[in-house]
């Protein structure tokens, strides 16, 4: 079973390497609070002042990679709303698969993520050295991993320490974490709190019914392209 946990993993970690926080443009930009990935089957949201960034977000058909940042930062508009907790959150969702579903793994994930194996699937580039896992616990159904990783490939901006929850969503598993900014750094105790709203946030958009406002992982025509396009005659 363990082994399974590894495969399962390990493509969650792969979908979210090596890559960045957008590189902030000059005009204002698409920041949607949610968006619907994996076939259209998983719906990821974060807490109040929380938007995706279309430019870091990954859509691979069946499996996807989310990064979400200030609302106001992403947009680069002062008028949208920031977070009360600075913070980088990512939301990696898996391929459906005939594993075991994580509320009937609790037992063995503590043990997992203390064999070399369960630590190399934390990293980000796949070194179980780089990786320290400083606590771990499981509440309602959610799994959580209090780590360090101290690769080369660490998100871009984001500190070394940060949160993750693995749980349950429409087959799938789903890896939400919660990064501080490596200048501004937040304590364990926030940095939990603000994962369990991104867990909270994710379960009941994916209980509930679609929202028709809910933004769709497509191409966007550029913002000068919107303004400046022609008008028919």
């Amino acid at each position: 079973m363990l082994r399974h946990f590894g495969v399962a993993l390990a493509s969650l970690t792969i979908l979210s390497g090596c890559l960045g926080t957008g590189g902030g443009f000059a005009l204002p930009r698409s920041a949607p609070e949610q968006i619907r990935v994996a076939n259209k089957e998983v719906l990821i949201a974060g807490p109040k002042g929380f938007c995706i960034d279309p430019t870091e977000t990954r859509d691979e058909g069946d499996s996807a990679f989310v990064l979400l940042g200030s609302c106001a930062a992403i947009a680069n508009s002062r008028s949208k709303p920031h977070p009360k907790v600075p913070a980088i959150l990512t939301a990696t969702v898996s391929r459906k698969s005939t594993n075991p579903p994580i509320t009937d793994s609790m037992p063995t994930l503590t043990d997992f993520f203390t064999t070399k194996a369960g630590r190399a699937a934390l990293s980000r580039d796949g070194n179980a050295d780089t990786v320290e896992v400083v606590k771990t616990l499981d509440r309602d159904g959610i799994f959580y991993i209090r780590a360090r990783d101290s690769s080369s490939d660490t998100l871009a901006g984001a500190a070394d320490e940060y949160w993750r929850a693995l749980f349950d969503v429409n087959g799938r598993i789903v890896s939400a974490s919660v990064f501080g900014l490596r200048e501004r750094p937040i304590d364990s105790e926030k940095g939990f709190e603000v994962l369990q709203g991104f867990t909270n946030r994710i379960r009941t958009q994916n209980t509930s019914e679609p929202d028709k406002t809910v933004a769709e992982n497509k191409p966007r025509i550029p913002f000068f392209k919107r303004v400046y396009k022609r008008k028919p005659e």
